[in-house]
């Protein structure tokens, strides 16, 4: 194998961890987004006094603490893209919204 092709190798190669990375963030973004729509529900069933989604905010609560750690992380450490901060907001968006009206 010649230098340059080893080169191109590793760039492609570097390419791909880029990818897998940027999927990885992707995943737990949907993953987040996913968690607020199951929040939301169980916020405006437990306003009308449901008792099995009031049962459910210890475990919202706990899931809700892993995700915002990882994607602080991820935002602390800017390994996140423009395009992914901005869904970040917009899903917390989501909550604001919807707690406060």
């Amino acid at each position: 194998m010649t230098r340059n092709e080893t080169i191109s190798i590793l760039n492609v190669s570097e390419k791909n961890k880029e990818e897998l990375i940027l999927d990885k963030w992707d995943e737990k973004l949907n993953d987040y987004d996913n968690y607020v729509k199951e929040y939301l529900i169980h916020y405006k069933k437990s306003l009308k006094g449901n008792i099995a989604s009031l049962s459910k905010f210890p475990y919202l609560k706990v899931k809700s603490e892993s995700l915002s750690k990882k994607l602080n992380k991820g935002i602390k450490k800017e390994l996140l893209t423009k395009k992914q901060l901005t869904k970040v907001f917009k899903i917390r968006k989501k909550i604001v919204n919807a707690c406060c009206n």
